[in-house]
């Protein structure tokens, strides 16, 4: 017994034993459990940061790389600056209107000539260009002539055809009305037809049984014929009678209806009614089409009218214009000055307009050119006064008097050409400062900054947007106005602000809205 209590306990002992170890196993596996999914979870998340850095880091590389300028309270100065050396002011031309032969030249090129003073003549003959330039005029005037003899449009045809499609579809309409009445008279003869042919048959039923009978006694003698065969006769004749006037009705109404079903049905008619309105509605489009046609061609007539009639008007001025200045004989100074470019001697034959000399006249003033770039030629106009920056005094004074394109780079020079008065001597270079007087602004800007659309003016500023994973930088296109703008800088007005960032330069097109990054400047 003892023994048995023995090994119970033992066995109860062991299976705590077991039962220990069983709840620290369990316990090592639910450690090892939450330590490998606090690893993975670490590595997930640093895998998660990894991906997103590098996502992030594409991305920015991938955005348009922008350089910004902050907006700064300056000023402006609208004044262009240039220099050039003192010139004699534009010499007077000498041309002739027409064609010349050079017969004497009296002045050689430097001479100083007086006015009145003949310069060179020509050879006496007929001047050309007058009779080239009438001669052309006489075939303007015929080529008009023969231009104005114009037969204007004729409709009476399209009309002719509108009016005869026009009755014809009347015509049709009260052919539509006829065949309706037709075919109620139709409906109303089939039935009329039918009744009377019940009514043939039935006498027809009636007489042909008594047909036999009344044959017979027919055949005999009158003196054979009994009162009832006479009687019998006179009802026979009676019926057959009767029998023949429904059978004449009958064949009479049997026509009709044969008359009517050959008439056109309301179907047919309307179909011939479409028909023939379609007709007119082409004929009236065609007449509409013509007109417009027409009218197209007639105003283009009147502008190729208006057009000769300039011709021959300016035809006519430059004829005037050289009968007035029929100089085939000499050329005389005009002014007292300096003769240049004189180059032609006995013999040459000048060309219509052609300059062949001109003179610098004494008292005609000084002139400076200077060249400047096109975009600061547009701030200026002719007549702006300029400050002489080398020179004190208020002695000397500028002005300009044209502004062109420079012919070795019309599209990126211009040519200013100022008007000096004063006491300056020829060759003395002077120093020019015009335009408008400097400002103060609150929001002073690149020129570079500002753009332009259809919209107007605009520049694109860049705002700063917070995230979790740092700074993002949006564009932000803003309507602005200039109000000054020199060489470099403008100033503007409009949502922008002292210390906001403009871009300048972008390496690809931006919009509204866009993200960017910026450069490492």
């Amino acid at each position: 017994m003892d023994n048995m209590n023995s090994t119970v306990e033992k066995s109860m002992e062991d299976i705590e034993v077991e039962s220990e170890v069983d709840r620290i196993e369990e316990m090592r596996r639910a450690r090892f459990k939450k330590r490998a999914l606090r690893n993975f979870a670490i590595i997930f998340f640093v895998a998660l940061i990894i991906l997103t850095f590098f996502s992030n880091t594409i991305m920015n590389y991938s955005l348009p790389e922008v350089t910004t300028e902050t907006v700064y309270r300056g000023s402006v100065s609208q004044k262009v600056r240039c220099q050039g050396a003192v010139e004699v002011s534009l010499d007077q031309e000498i041309t002739v209107s027409g064609k010349r032969v050079v017969k004497e030249v009296f002045f050689e090129d430097g001479d100083t000539v007086k006015e009145g003073d003949v310069i060179m003549t020509f050879e006496e003959e007929e001047n050309t260009d007058l009779k080239d330039a009438e001669e052309e005029l006489e075939q303007l005037e015929s080529d008009y002539e023969k231009q104005t003899l114009r037969v204007g449009p004729d409709y009476s045809e399209q009309l002719s055809s509108i009016s005869a499609a026009s009755d014809e579809v009347t015509v049709a309409e009260a052919a539509v009305e006829q065949a309706k009445v037709d075919e109620a008279n139709l409906a109303t003869a089939r039935a009329e037809l039918d009744s009377l042919q019940a009514k043939y048959d039935e006498k027809f039923a009636e007489v042909a049984p008594l047909t036999e009978k009344f044959n017979a006694i027919n055949e005999l003698d009158r003196e054979q014929q009994t009162p009832e065969d006479q009687e019998f006769i006179d009802e026979y004749s009676t019926l057959s009678g009767d029998l023949d006037i429904i059978k004449n009705d009958l064949d009479n109404k049997s026509g009709e209806v044969a008359s009517l079903e050959a008439k056109p049905t309301v179907a047919e008619a309307e179909a011939n009614l479409a028909a023939k309105k379609a007709n007119l509605e082409s004929l009236q489009l065609g007449l509409v089409s013509k007109k417009k046609e027409d009218s197209v061609t007639a105003q283009t007539n009147a502008i190729d009218d208006a057009n000769a009639e300039k011709k021959i008007d300016k035809q006519k001025d430059k004829i005037d214009k050289l009968k007035d200045t029929d100089d085939y004989k000499e050329i005389k100074a005009n002014g007292t000055g300096i003769i240049s470019g004189l180059s032609v001697k006995p013999g040459d034959t000048i060309d219509a307009d052609t300059q062949v000399a001109s003179i610098q006249l004494a008292d005609s003033g000084y002139v400076v050119s200077c060249t400047i770039p096109k975009r600061d030629s547009q701030v200026l106009k002719v007549g702006n006064e300029a400050d002489i920056e080398n020179l004190w005094g208020d002695d000397v004074s500028a002005t300009i008097r044209s502004i062109k394109a420079d012919p070795s780079n019309p599209n990126q020079q211009s040519i200013v050409k100022f008007e000096v008065k004063g006491n300056v001597q020829v060759g003395e270079t002077l120093q020019f400062a015009v335009g408008d007087k400097t400002g103060k602004y609150d929001t002073v800007i690149p020129n570079s900054a500002v753009k332009e659309d259809s919209s107007g003016k605009f520049v694109y500023v860049v705002k700063v947007r917070a995230t979790p994973l740092g700074n993002r930088y949006i564009t932000k296109k803003v309507t602005v106005d200039v109000q000054a703008s020199d060489t470099a800088n403008s100033a503007i007005s409009g949502d922008v602000s002292e210390y906001d960032n403009v871009i300048i330069n972008s390496s690809k097109p931006l919009d509204d809205g866009q993200q960017v990054r910026l450069t490492d400047k």
